[in-house]
């Protein structure tokens, strides 16, 4: 699509002249999002009721009334450039009272998965994912057996090094903390770099479309539009505008603050293996891992792991509620939640587990608990490593539309009125 396509005054503001614009719709665009939403966007008659209704939408073009003619349109450049599909939540208050039943937020959330698959890189990846595909969810198992007959090898030829990072324990016999660590370090890496890079893509296409519509002037330094994104985040104050799915913020709290539990947690048992372990003798041997029971660190990640289940089978309880209220998923959302859900009931189980299956508990049970661990360590590589290509991205791209939002004055008009 062309930059003078994408110029339309009816389409983005301000604008510095009223020229009239020819549209060369995107055909497969509007295919994908005829399958995604059932063609409900099709029914949209620019009323503008949506835009008036959603309670976080901004003064300035305001959403989501342009990103449905956008999408009629078949402009996929410019809606895959947009900050403000990203400021949606599908809390569905749009789509109750749309007069003709377009179901703006469906429309949105079907906009966004295809914005990870379209940034994602390597791009193939976001395509699979993105389309529902189990076989990556598999391929993990694939790779974990491979380390594990690597085990005994690598431990042979680097056991000067290695020996620092390990540790004794029931799990620790089946996968070492040093080849996990190492395993999961070096994919995530790799995961962490595609993030980065498709980031930055978005954050530049989101400034060219501004750039093209007229409006490119930064209001606040980028310190700052990180400070008030994180701080909006983490205390969900736009799930508090929602009315028809407003408990659907509780769901997403739990879920939200459960995972950010058990990563930190996680990152700190990396770091204590690490750092403490190898280089400050003598320290105290409850700053590793494996925690104690009444451990601090334990603690946490057992209430991070009970709040990520609670949170998981509140969201899924939801969706599958069949009311109309109810925000519609596709396979792209039903394998998250559930891939959050998985990851949370195996890390309590495996903890329960290993008591039963530890000298003097249940017989048999050590295999159980073996086996479980497994689908546990299977199903924190999908969940982590494929975090640019899943829908847990939109942490990431969240994050960065509302920095953006912030950091070009796009919302100040809301700042100022919320103060």
């Amino acid at each position: 699509m062309s930059d003078r396509q994408e110029s339309s005054p009816t389409i983005s503001a301000p604008s510095k002249s009223l020229k009239p614009v020819w549209i060369k719709p995107d055909v497969d665009f509007i295919r994908v999002l005829s399958k995604e939403t059932n063609n409900t966007f099709k029914l949209c008659m620019q009323c503008g009721t949506c835009s008036v209704t959603c309670g976080i939408s901004p003064d300035r073009a305001p959403f989501p009334r342009k990103e449905m003619a956008w999408a009629t349109w078949g402009m996929k450049d410019r809606l895959l450039a947009d900050p403000d599909i990203w400021w949606c939540h599908q809390c569905n208050d749009c789509s109750t009272r749309c007069p003709r039943g377009a179901r703006p937020a469906d429309v949105l959330s079907a906009v966004r998965q295809e914005a990870v698959k379209h940034y994602a890189v390597p791009g193939f990846l976001g395509r699979w994912i993105g389309q529902g595909n189990i076989v990556p969810l598999l391929l993990p198992a694939v790779l974990l057996v491979f380390a594990l007959a690597l085990r005994d090898p690598l431990w042979n030829s680097g056991q000067g090094v290695l020996m620092y990072l390990n540790h004794e324990g029931f799990y620790a016999n089946l996968f070492p903390h040093w080849l996990l660590i190492g395993f999961y370090s070096f994919f995530w890496g790799l995961a962490m770099v595609g993030c980065l890079v498709g980031a930055a893509r978005y954050w530049q296409a989101m400034k060219a479309a501004d750039r093209r519509s007229g409006w490119e002037a930064p209001s606040t330094g980028i310190m700052s539009s990180w400070v008030r994104t994180i701080k909006s985040i983490l205390v969900h104050d736009r799930f508090s505008k929602c009315t028809s799915q407003a408990s659907r913020k509780t769901a997403h709290l739990g879920a939200f603050y459960g995972f950010l539990a058990l990563f930190l947690v996680s990152a700190w048992a990396v770091v204590a293996l690490y750092m403490i372990n190898p280089l400050i003798p003598g320290h105290d041997r409850d700053l590793i891992y494996p925690f104690a029971i009444w451990n601090p660190w334990k603690i946490f990640a057992n209430l991070g792991g009970a709040a990520l289940v609670v949170g998981s089978v509140l969201a899924i309880r939801e969706r599958r509620s069949g009311e109309k209220d109810a925000p519609a998923s596709s396979s792209f959302d039903w394998l998250f939640l559930f891939l959050l859900l998985i990851v949370g009931t195996t890390g309590l189980l495996t903890e329960i587990l290993r008591y039963l299956a530890e000298p003097g508990g249940v017989e048999g049970m050590k295999y159980a608990a073996y086996s479980v661990y497994f689908v546990h360590l299977v199903a924190v590589f999908d969940l982590l490593i494929y975090l640019p290509y899943s829908k847990l991205a939109h942490i990431v791209y969240r994050t960065v539309a509302l920095v953006y939002t912030e950091y070009s004055g796009r919302n100040q008009k809301i700042l100022e009125q919320s103060n």
